[in-house]
C-alpha cells in the first residue's frame, strides 16, 4: 500500500487527475478500474474519482507489488537536483520569495532550463532549493514539478521567476502575460557601444523569429522586411522604452537602461543592432571589433534583467555585476533615478 497525503499543490484537484499524474505510466483506465474495484480510496473510502481533493486528505493506493515495485523503481533510479551541485544560489540570489513563487537573480553563463540532459541550470538549482528546504518532496514532484516561467538568454545575467506551486504558476503567468499597469514592470540594463542618444518610446519596429537559425529581425513598420525573415511568419510588433544613463568617452560606450513592454526573445539585442549601437560582448547581434578593443576576455552580452515591478507593487532588483560597474561604478544609483 502506498499513502499520499495531500497538500496545498495538489488541493482543489480532482482524485483521479491526481490519479492519473501519480499512475503516469499507466492508460486512465487503470485508474477508473481501481477506484470501481477499491483499490484506490480516499481518507479509507470507496470514492468515484470526481471528488475535489483538500489539504489533509490521504489517498490509499492499495496496488499490487508489481506495480509498486515498478513505481518504487522509477523513484529509485531518478536523480533528483542536489544543492551542493549549485554553490552560486546563495540565499542573496533569492530576490523575493512568497508561499508560491520566487525570484532568482542568476549569473551569466548560466541556463534557464536544460538544453541537454547533463546540463545545470535555474530550474534544476530552484528544485534543488526547495528539497533542501522540505518544501517539496520526491513524491510530490510527480504531481507538481516548480520550474521557470520566463527565461533569459544563458549570457544574460539577472532576474529570473519561478513557480514553486501550481497558484504560482497561473500567478507568474498571468503577471507576464497582462498589458501594463497590470502586469509586471520589466526594467534591463545594458552597455552598448557608441554615445548613444536614443530616448524614448519606440514602437514603430516589426520583429520576426526565425526557426532555423534562431535569429531575429526587426525593421521599421512600413518598411522593406528583410530577405532573410521571407519564410518565417508573420512578423509581430515590438515596444521597448529606452534611456541613456551615461556615456564613457574613453571607451565609447552608453549605459543604457530598457523598460520592456512587449518580451520578444532577443528583443533589447536585435532592437540595438538595428539603430546601429550593438550591445557589447553579443555573439550574435553584436560587432565583434569593437568587442575585442573593448576587452578581449568579456564572455558574452552585457546585458542584465535587473528590475521587475510586480502588480502588487514590490520591486524586485538584481545585483549589478563587476562586469558593468567597472566601466560605470554609479549604474546602480543612474538606474534608479531614471526608474523612479
Amino acid at each position: 500500500m502506498r499513502e499520499i497525503e495531500i497538500t496545498k499543490n495538489e488541493a482543489g484537484m480532482k482524485l483521479k487527475k491526481l490519479c492519473f499524474f501519480y499512475l503516469k505510466d499507466m492508460p486512465e483506465s487503470f485508474t477508473y478500474k481501481m477506484l470501481r474495484k477499491k483499490n484506490i480510496l480516499l481518507n479509507e473510502k470507496k470514492a468515484s474519482g470526481d471528488e475535489l481533493l483538500q489539504v489533509g486528505d490521504k489517498v490509499q493506493l492499495y496496488l499490487s507489488e508489481e506495480t509498486l515495485g515498478r513505481l518504487r523503481n522509477e523513484k529509485e533510479n531518478e536523480v533528483l537536483p542536489d544543492i551542493r551541485d549549485y554553490p552560486w544560489l546563495t540565499r542573496e540570489r533569492i530576490l523575493y520569495e512568497t508561499d508560491d513563487y520566487l525570484f532568482v537573480d542568476k549569473p551569466a553563463g548560466i541556463l534557464s532550463q536544460k538544453a541537454k540532459e547533463d546540463d545545470r541550470s535555474v530550474n534544476d538549482a530552484v528544485i534543488a532549493y526547495l528539497l533542501s528546504k522540505g518544501e517539496i518532496t520526491p513524491e510530490s514532484l510527480d504531481i507538481f514539478r516548480p520550474s521557470v516561467c520566463n527565461r533569459i538568454d544563458r549570457n544574460t545575467s539577472g532576474i529570473v521567476a519561478a513557480s514553486k506551486s501550481r497558484k504560482g504558476a497561473k500567478d507568474l503567468n498571468n503577471y507576464y502575460h497582462q498589458k501594463d499597469n497590470r502586469g509586471i514592470g520589466k526594467y534591463y540594463l545594458a552597455i552598448v557601444h557608441g554615445h548613444c542618444t536614443l530616448k524614448g518610446h519606440f514602437d514603430r519596429l516589426d520583429y520576426v523569429k526565425a526557426r532555423v537559425d534562431n535569429q531575429a529581425y526587426v525593421w521599421l513598420r512600413g518598411g522593406r522586411r528583410p530577405a532573410e525573415t521571407l519564410p518565417f511568419g508573420k512578423p509581430v510588433p515590438i515596444y521597448t522604452e529606452m534611456y541613456p544613463l551615461a556615456y564613457s568617452k574613453e571607451k565609447d560606450i552608453t549605459l543604457m537602461l530598457f523598460r520592456l513592454h512587449t518580451g520578444r526573445s532577443h528583443q533589447i539585442r536585435v532592437t540595438m543592432q538595428h539603430y546601429g549601437y550593438h550591445v557589447a560582448g553579443d555573439p550574435k547581434y553584436g560587432n565583434p571589433v569593437r568587442d575585442h578593443f573593448l576587452d578581449p576576455d568579456q564572455k558574452g552580452q552585457l546585458l542584465l534583467s535587473y528590475l521587475l515591478r510586480l502588480p502588487e507593487g514590490a520591486l524586485v532588483k538584481a545585483s549589478i555585476p563587476e562586469s558593468f560597474l567597472k566601466y560605470f561604478p554609479q549604474a546602480e544609483k543612474l538606474a534608479e533615478k531614471e526608474i523612479k
